[in-house]
């Protein structure tokens, strides 16, 4: 008895989950192993914590979402057209039923412990912000080259992906801003951040960073921050500094113009040099899905969850494009679930993001409200819950917020 009041004293401490949270969270830059580890002792201590406290279950509906549409997903298994990779999407996206069972079984959250996870979180990051610029100036010494501060360069000391990071830095950023309080640390780190999401080149992150700015700005009349002269020319030297050492970023945007959507669009074969750019290939990859759905009649049921990569990779082939495009997804979320689990599997999604866009709203948090905005454009270009790190930064945060009480903000 003795010990599970000690077990208990543990588990109930305010900082207890939130920094299992915020682990989990931490971990996703360095790696499978370690964030699926930090995740199992998430499970493990939530149920530990829900067997010993004896606590009544307190169900939500928007927790339930996630779950059922996991069931979904096991469900497509009945109709996939190839079991094994249906069977492996199922292990890559179990985490979007095991986090809300977590937090089922856990009690709410207060705004100070939500407040806590993000405070970690942002420390973590701005760790890592400083490892990233350290290892891009060892290899500039090396290589002479500005590109090595720019896109995915910048993150191949992780081996990431440029977009993810933006994402996650973005996030961090709106935790930052949000505050009413900001420390010289917190006025740096928005900084960095800022500098770290431009030099990162995400086209779409930096039109949301963009849309976030203006938000906080003149929806949350906090120009407090941006008054102060110093701080204006301080962030007014680090743009053009970013601007001037990163035509990466001016020519992310530019090349977009080379696109020619008639020939994307109708053209029969593609030759092996053809000069794809983002927006093209993601048309392309639109333009395949309508094909599917014409041909292989998977509008109300898909292929089946991670089934569509073998027909997508066929239709490549046919094309003759680029053999490097033949193992791409669709990079477009809402696309792949079509592709994949029909009608129904994305109006599942959609709900998914209804809810989470409804909690922004009600929480008046530019917090939530940036993560609102973020998860539903960036599901345009990234087929986000396919990836580990996505579906769990992702889940995680759905979850917080949601199980958080607002009324102390």
């Amino acid at each position: 008895m003795t010990a599970i009041l000690k077990v208990n004293k543990v588990l109930h401490k305010p900082y207890f989950f939130p920094s299992l949270i915020a682990l989990v969270l931490s971990t996703l830059f360095i790696g499978y192993a370690p964030s699926s580890i930090a995740l199992g002792v998430l499970v493990f201590f939530s149920l530990l914590d829900a067997i010993t406290s004896g606590r009544k279950i307190n169900v939500q509906f928007v927790l339930l979402i996630p779950i059922l549409i996991y069931v979904f997903f096991i469900l497509s298994s009945l109709w996939t057209v190839n079991i094994d990779l249906t069977i492996k999407g199922l292990e890559r996206t179990i985490p979007l039923c095991l986090i809300p069972i977590c937090f089922l079984l856990l009690p709410k959250f207060t705004f100070f412990q939500t407040k806590l996870v993000l405070e970690y979180f942002t420390r973590a990051n701005f760790l890592y912000g400083i490892l990233f610029l350290s290892a891009a100036i060892i290899n500039y010494f090396k290589t002479s080259s500005f590109s090595v501060f720019t896109y995915h360069e910048l993150v191949s000391v992780l081996d990431l992906n440029a977009i993810y990071v933006s994402t996650y830095f973005l996030i961090s950023l709106s935790y930052l801003l949000s505050k009413k309080e900001k420390s010289k640390l917190d006025k740096i780190g928005i900084l960095l951040l800022i500098s770290l999401i431009l030099l990162l080149s995400s086209k779409m992150i930096l039109l949301i960073l963009i849309l976030i700015l203006v938000i906080h700005m003149v929806y949350f009349n906090n120009f407090s921050f941006f008054n102060n002269f110093k701080t204006i020319l301080i962030l007014f030297f680090g743009i053009l500094i970013v601007g001037l050492t990163s035509t990466q970023v001016i020519n992310r945007f530019l090349e977009e113009k080379t696109t020619n959507i008639d020939e994307v669009l109708y053209s029969e074969k593609f030759n092996r040099i053809y000069p794809w750019t983002g927006t093209s290939i993601r048309l392309l990859q639109a333009r395949i899905l309508c094909e599917q759905i014409e041909q292989e009649s998977i509008l109300w049921k898909g292929f089946g969850l991670f089934a569509s990569r073998e027909n997508l990779k066929k239709r490549h082939l046919e094309f003759n494009t680029y053999y490097g495009y033949h193992s791409y997804n669709y990079h477009n979320q809402y696309a792949q679930v079509l592709s994949e689990l029909g009608v129904f599997g994305l109006m599942g999604i959609l709900l998914l993001l209804c809810a989470n866009f409804l909690k922004a709203l009600k929480s008046k948090w530019l917090v939530v409200i940036a993560f609102a905005i973020t998860i539903p454009l960036l599901f345009l270009t990234e087929s986000f819950l396919w990836v580990h790190r996505g579906v769990i930064f992702f889940i995680l945060l759905y979850c917080l917020f949601n199980r958080t009480v607002f009324s102390d903000l």
